[in-house]
């Protein structure tokens, strides 16, 4: 049985409203932090750090932190457009360190969307996907830090998931559950209807438990009915979820 899941599409408990690192004239600081890092460097490190071309419309100090952001929702060596280069991995400056909630995080889930779509999950369900799967997916201590200052009660990570796969199978889907994005590339539905229409074959995903498509654009979480059964049995909150057709 397979699971999947689109993150919710406004704010709330598994949205937060705010900043990685806090707010610089109304941009993160996370992102000033990398271009800043990025102009310290040499041409030769710089060049290690992105490696593109520059088209005289932009430097290499504007693009870094968008390059950096699509490491963490996007597969390893893919391209991630606009004339850059395919994604490295993660370096150890690259993660954001904090994330500064402007409105509401009084009670956050267990698995949370931040700022670029990046993913944070909690202490209790990193534990459980890291037990299920060692070593496959990347995780980064993150601190949350509510409006007033102090740090929220409880310690989160952000997530890359490191596996894609293409069990995605259209022939097997509901017609009303996905569309093309004309270029080989499916959008699902931001709906119920949108993960139980999607038929994905069990010999392409196998024995996986978290990951996503890589013909899916919008990019749903899918996961395994051993994750979700851990996931409950331990009482974590995610958002809303639904078994999807496994063929």
């Amino acid at each position: 049985m397979v699971w999947g899941m689109n993150m919710p599409s406004g704010f709330g408990e598994f949205w937060p409203e705010g900043f990685f690192e806090g707010e610089v004239g109304n941009v993160s600081a996370w992102g000033e932090r990398l271009k800043a890092y990025y102009l310290e460097q040499t041409p030769e490190k710089q060049k290690a750090l992105l490696d593109y071309i520059d088209n005289g419309l932009d430097n290499g100090s504007h693009s870094y932190p968008y390059y950096v952001s699509q490491k963490f929702i996007n597969e390893p060596g893919t391209s991630p457009g606009g004339g850059l280069p395919p994604l490295s991995p993660i370096k150890d400056h690259e993660p954001p360190r904090s994330f500064d909630i402007l409105r509401g995080g009084r009670s956050l889930g267990s698995l949370i969307e931040l700022n670029d779509r990046m993913l944070a999950v909690d202490e209790p369900l990193r534990a459980i996907i890291e037990r299920l799967e060692p070593g496959v997916h990347r995780f980064f201590p993150i601190e949350i830090k509510l409006r007033i200052g102090n740090p929220y009660p409880a310690s989160y990570s952000s997530l890359a998931i490191r596996q894609y796969v293409d069990s995605f199978s259209p022939e097997n889907s509901f017609d009303d559950a996905y569309r093309n994005d004309g270029d080989s590339h499916f959008f699902n539905e931001n709906s119920k209807k949108g993960i139980v229409g999607l038929g994905l074959l069990k010999d392409a995903f196998g024995q996986a438990h978290l990951w996503r498509e890589r013909r899916m654009s919008s990019r749903p979480i899918f996961f395994s009915d051993e994750l979700q059964a851990e996931i409950a049995n331990a009482g974590l909150r995610i958002p809303r979820h639904y078994r999807a057709r496994e063929i």
